[in-house]
């Protein structure tokens, strides 16, 4: 039906009692007012049509209305609008790094438990600033109660993340924000190692120890050698040294020629030379060796040292590089030697240094505490494998960092460890002490494997019925609690560990009786006899744990009655274990039923004893019985 149109409402007119008009006046503003023409328009009435738009209400039950019926004249909304309650703010949200995917912990207030009754999913969202308003959605985490954790897998390596989380109602209302969390993900280890290795592979020398070429080998001769001195055919980089005029050869890398290595000239003229107050005028590379050796009576000491230099000055700036070593042997006659090889190598550019060197040694000391040592110091350190074709090396140290490509490591101990991967096989110890280390809300059911356990909620101090559904919990040794709270066990068949040695399990209570009287029938004859064993009557309960409570029920019909005394012993009475309080008495001068009650708790059993014995006894001093019926019952609880 289409929307019945409003008219304008007249002006009042003016010929008209000033009462009347008056009137009129009033009630033109209150129809104004609740037409939304006049005042403010929240005082305006709300019409049905708008109503049942709204979802508030449907068409009216009966058309037209008639308010004699008593009825509304309204009909039920089709939909309950529902909970719209909004959701608590979820609190302590924690970030942990797992290599690199991050995971998310959150509570909510002990005071919601479940937290809301409309709850329908959980929201986190990310961002890789710290603005809440530059975050996207990392995924819903959707149903139930359960959504305490999540674990964001679509982060990368490398990186920093902030993360917030709100619950979701089942109408769509969104709950407050939580805290800002964040996590770093670790760095691509295998990516890093690549990179190192191209620039390590880049840098001078590399091809050096990477070529397939024999070693370099040095000849000694006056003339141009055509094979080694042990008849092997030259190799290029061989060293010919010329024992004429001391000049070096070096066979070039075609294998075809002896190239000169410097001018034996011009090394003459250097070392028949003075050139005090002069200098070289061009840029030279000098190499010296030196040997120096001295011995005597008491020590021996030989030590030889290499320098080579390059240095170019120009524009003020000087470049140098070098390469030194030396060698360096000492003993003497109180047993005291020391060999030493140190290889230093260094750079300077326009006042940038850098250096690399080793120390090789070995010593020892009066005969005794013999030890050797290989250092190394440079920015970088690599090893590489030289009968793989891998252009990655295995082992690179850089930054102070240590990067292993593959390792084995047989016993390792490690402070702080991010893992990757860890599967439950490689966790092969016989205790997992987690303290509080574990602070999670929730383990999602999918986590647990074992096929026993469904669990949609673990609480941070309690797991009630509802986060239980299995039939079995097998625990082995390994549940280890100080209060386990149980409301209700059903089909109980088991047992608890004991005191023993052995280790050996008992049931959860233990009971014995004995009943005793004289005659066909109880009450048939009276017994007075202190000694009889009609009324000295005892039973045996077996599988009793140490600390186990009991309970001691007597019952009997007895005439006047002094000292009956409880007795129980763990080696059937060759001594006491204990002597029940009170005694039992009795003096109405007529045989009535008696019933006495003892309460305590067993002490002092050994590793090997589990075996309590236990008595009425009348023969004591001041006993006095008369009795036509006993009974005598013993009950333990193993669980204290």
């Amino acid at each position: 039906m289409p929307e019945t149109k409003v008219p304008a409402i007249k002006n009042i007119p003016a010929n008209i009692e000033p009462e009347t008009k008056l009137a009129l006046e009033s009630i033109k503003e209150a129809v104004e007012v609740r037409l939304g023409r006049r005042g403010d328009p929240k005082d305006r009435a709300v019409t049905l049509r708008e109503l049942i738009d709204s979802g508030l209400a449907t068409d009216l039950a009966q058309s037209p209305y008639n308010p004699n019926t008593g009825a509304t004249g309204f009909g039920p909304p089709s939909e309950l609008p529902g909970d719209v309650e909004v959701p608590p703010v979820p609190i302590n949200l924690r970030a942990e790094t797992l290599f690199k995917d991050i995971a998310l912990f959150w509570h909510t207030s002990r005071s919601f438990n479940p937290p809301y009754g409309n709850h329908a999913s959980t929201e986190i969202w990310r961002s890789q600033t710290e603005d809440l308003s530059s975050a996207i959605a990392a995924g819903p985490l959707a149903g139930g109660v359960g959504g305490f954790s999540y674990t964001d897998t679509s982060t990368e390596y490398n990186r920093t993340y902030y993360y917030w989380v709100r619950y979701i109602s089942t109408k769509g209302v969104p709950g407050p924000w939580s805290n800002m969390a964040s996590a770093t993900t670790v760095e691509d280890i295998g990516a890093t190692m690549r990179l190192l290795s191209e620039e390590l592979a880049n840098l001078p020398g590399y091809n050096l120890i990477t070529t397939t070429a024999a070693a370099a080998t040095v000849i000694k001769q006056s003339s141009s050698p055509s094979v080694r001195a042990d008849g092997s055919a030259i190799g290029a980089f061989d060293i010919w040294f010329d024992t004429d005029d001391s000049q070096v050869y070096t066979r070039n890398a075609a294998n075809n020629a002896w190239v000169a290595g410097r001018d034996a000239t011009l090394v003459n003229v250097f070392g028949a030379t003075s050139f005090t107050g002069n200098t070289l005028t061009a840029a030279m590379a000098s190499a010296q060796a030196d040997v120096i050796t001295v011995t005597n009576s008491q020590n021996a000491t030989a030590t030889a040292v290499t320098n080579l230099t390059s240095t170019v000055t120009g524009n003020n700036n000087t470049l140098t590089a070098s390469v030194n070593s030396l060698s360096t042997t000492t003993a003497n006659l109180n047993g005291d030697v020391n060999a030493m090889f140190v290889l230093q190598v260094a750079t300077e550019s326009n006042g940038s240094k850098s250096a690399a060197g080793m120390v090789i040694g070995s010593n020892a000391n009066s005969g005794s505490g013999a030890t050797s040592y290989v250092q190394f110091r440079a920015d970088t350190f690599a090893i590489w494998n030289p009968s793989t074709t891998s252009t990655v090396a295995p082992f690179i140290i850089t930054n102070n960092v240590v990067y292993i490509d593959t390792a084995r490591i047989k016993d390792a101990s490690i402070t702080e460890a991010k893992i990757g991967t860890l599967s439950a096989e490689k966790i092969t110890t016989g205790t997992l002490n987690v303290a509080d280390l574990i602070d999670a809300n929730a383990i999602d059911a999918d986590k647990i494997t074992a096929g026993t356990i469904g669990v949609r909620e673990l609480g941070a101090n309690f797991i009630t019925a509802n986060e239980i559904n299995a039939d079995t919990i097998t625990a082995n040794d390994l549940l280890s609690t100080n209060t386990l709270n149980v409301k209700h066990f059903d089909n109980v068949s088991t047992n608890i560990k004991s005191h023993l040695a052995s280790g050996a399990y008992v049931p959860l209570s233990v009971e014995a009786n004995v009943q005793s009287w004289s005659g066909t029938y109880p009450g048939q004859t009276i017994v007075s006899s202190e000694t009889s064993s009609v009324v000295n009557i005892g039973c045996t309960t077996a599988n009793v744990r140490n600390s186990a409570k009991y309970r001691v029920v007597v019952s009997g019909v007895y005439g006047d009655i002094r000292n009956g005394t409880i007795q129980y012993s763990y080696d059937n009475f060759s001594s006491i274990a204990a002597t029940l309080s009170p005694t039992m008495n009795a003096n109405a001068g007529t045989y009535r039923t008696y019933v006495f009650v003892w309460d305590g708790q067993i002490a002092g059993l050994s590793t090997s004893q589990s075996t309590v014995y236990w008595r009425i006894n009348w023969n004591v001093s001041g006993g006095q019985v008369n009795s036509t019926y006993q009974a005598l019952y013993v009950t333990l609880d193993n669980t204290q």
